[in-house]
């Protein structure tokens, strides 16, 4: 006959031995081990020392480093029974319900571990909210994450067909404010509103060629709507609303050449200005090619065909197009020598002035003009100094004017101080 084992194999349960005495206790082992296992619940798992106020009936999972009577009984089961501690060693398999942490554990062999009781698929999951038959996934919280698992990581969106939509949307007060993805066909698009009734297609890239459509980029080369972005293509609507656009210059100072980044190919709108600083002044008639164009002729801004130096190399020239010709306009020029000052005008306009002393007592003092003049108008000198004294011009020419100062006795006076004028136009 074999011999009865002493304790059951799954729960450990202590059996009644053949001709045993004080059976019962035996038997009230059997029951007090049932008691823990049946229903196992644990008052906590996080308790490193026995608590004063456990009563009976209550369990423990015993952590590592417990100290006090669980000293050395880490991952035991800790029993409160008749005022004392009991422990019971767990088996693979066993459940337990941990009541501080609200959770469903199990006993693996070696640690416990939230059991794997969900089906693989399942109709609806809702995480502190409730899901529905349209949300069936429904998270609430202040953040989701989606991470890799050692190296990439997508996020997919499929939808059944081309008209159907694969989107993300963006609420406010669950009230639609923002879209972006595949709204009603295979383009990406992103949209906006204002109230979740009325939306605007502010981006759409077409899904064959990825070229961009929509309110937020420029409807058409004259749009300069601020806010919206510039296509290629329609540089040339927002040049035009942005006269001080400066760029490059390039060729020789007769024949310049402007790179504007917009690739003009048709015909220029008139408006259109650009600034640009030459590297030599232009020595007569000059002409300007923007991007790959014609080459236009330049005139000032009078009309005239350009004088020589009327492109600067020390300040930015401005040319607005008009009419097939690039009218330039320039900064008033002035400046002062030993011959004195000088203002040239971008409507042609010189003016030149200085202080002189009369050098001779028997024939005119020249002045020599600090700028030549094209057409010389008027010439004006009045003496200076407490003396009475008249101070005249004698005769002048485009580059210079001969004067004299007189005394009351009409004689011609030496070391006279006159102050000299003259304007007409340098072109």
């Amino acid at each position: 006959m074999p011999t009865l084992p002493e304790t059951s194999a799954r729960l450990a349960m202590p059996y009644i031995q053949p001709a045993q005495a004080q059976k019962h206790v035996t038997h009230n082992e059997a029951l007090r081990h049932l008691d823990v296992v049946v229903q196992l619940s644990l008052v906590s798992r996080a308790l490193t020392a026995p608590p004063l106020t456990a009563q009976n009936g209550n369990c423990y999972l015993v952590p590592a480093g417990a100290g006090g009577d669980w000293v050395g009984q880490a991952g035991q089961i800790a029993l409160r029974d008749a005022d004392m501690w009991d422990f019971l060693t767990p088996r693979a398999g066993w459940l337990a319900m941990v009541l501080d942490e609200d959770r469903l554990l199990f006993f693996d062999g070696t640690d416990w571990r939230m059991p794997d009781i969900l089906p693989d698929i399942i109709d609806s999951l809702g995480i502190q909210t409730s899901a529905d038959a349209t949300n069936r996934l429904a998270v609430s919280g202040d953040a989701s994450l989606f991470t890799h698992d050692g190296s990439d990581h997508q996020m997919k969106i499929n939808k059944a067909g081309g008209a159907q939509t694969a989107s993300v949307l963006f609420q406010s007060g669950w009230s639609g404010r923002a879209e972006m993805g595949l709204a009603g066909n295979d383009d990406f698009t992103i949209k906006t509103s204002a109230d979740g009734t009325t939306w605007f297609d502010a981006l759409r890239l077409d899904a064959g060629s990825g070229l961009a459509t929509g309110l937020a980029v420029t409807q058409d080369a004259q749009d300069s709507t601020a806010g919206r972005l510039l296509k290629v293509g329609d540089s040339a609507g927002l040049l035009a609303a942005s006269p001080l656009l400066r760029v490059p210059a390039g060729g020789s100072a007769d024949a310049l050449v402007l790179t504007s980044g917009a690739g003009f190919t048709g015909p220029l709108p008139d408006g259109l200005e650009l600034r640009f600083r030459a590297g030599a002044s232009n020595t007569g008639a000059a002409t300007l090619t923007l991007d790959s164009g014609a080459a236009l002729p330049c005139t000032t801004v009078t009309g005239a065909v350009l004088p020589a130096g009327y492109i600067r190399t020390d300040t930015d020239t401005v040319a607005r197009y008009e009419n097939g010709l690039w009218v330039l306009s320039r900064m008033h020029e002035s400046g002062m020598h030993a011959q004195g000052r000088f203002e040239r005008l971008e409507n042609g306009i010189l003016r030149v002035w200085a202080l002189r002393s009369t050098q001779s007592d028997s024939a005119p003092t020249v002045w020599e003009f600090p700028a030549s003049f094209a057409v010389l108008d008027h010439v004006s000198a009045t003496a200076q100094g407490a003396s009475f004294h008249a101070a005249t011009i004698s005769s002048a020419t485009v580059s210079q004017c001969n004067f004299d100062a007189w005394t009351n006795a009409g004689t011609r006076a030496d070391n006279v101080d006159v102050a000299l004028s003259a304007t007409g136009t340098w072109y």
